[in-house]
């Protein structure tokens, strides 16, 4: 059971929304607050509304490295099942490419693998950057 109390110079109760208080959102409280702790901000900072463009930016400074990574790996897979393992059986390895349409594996494995740390690297200096403006 929730009780009264203030949040943001806002008197609320269980059954008030956090909207009737003059916020933007119309979540109830106890949803703000639920989210507010497990994303470690407070409920005011929730019901700030953020431009399309700004909220966009940081989902792909998260997540952009994930899929980076991701490519790689697969790279690097296809390279194994498809070059590696016919050539460790006996297969010429320059005829396995010819067979793959002289795909370059390995070389864009290992692109995407730099480009997922430059893009780690701009995500930890984002959070770093956002960190230190709070």
């Amino acid at each position: 059971m929730l009780e009264p109390g203030r949040i943001g110079g806002c008197e609320w109760t269980e059954r008030k929304n956090y909207s009737a208080c003059g916020k933007s959102g119309t979540a109830s409280i106890e949803t703000t607050k639920a989210l507010a702790s497990v994303f470690a901000v407070s409920p005011d900072e929730l019901q700030l509304s953020q431009k399309l463009e700004n909220v966009t930016f940081h989902f792909i400074c998260k997540y952009t490295w994930l899929f980076t990574f991701a490519l790689s790996s697969l790279f690097f897979g296809l390279w194994i099942v498809d070059i590696l393992i016919p050539t460790l059986k006996g297969a010429d390895f320059n005829q396995q490419y010819e067979i793959h349409g002289n795909f370059r594996y390995l070389d864009f494995g290992g692109i995407s693998f730099f480009v997922g740390f430059l893009c780690l690297a701009l995500n930890v200096f984002v959070e770093y950057l956002n960190k230190k403006i709070n």
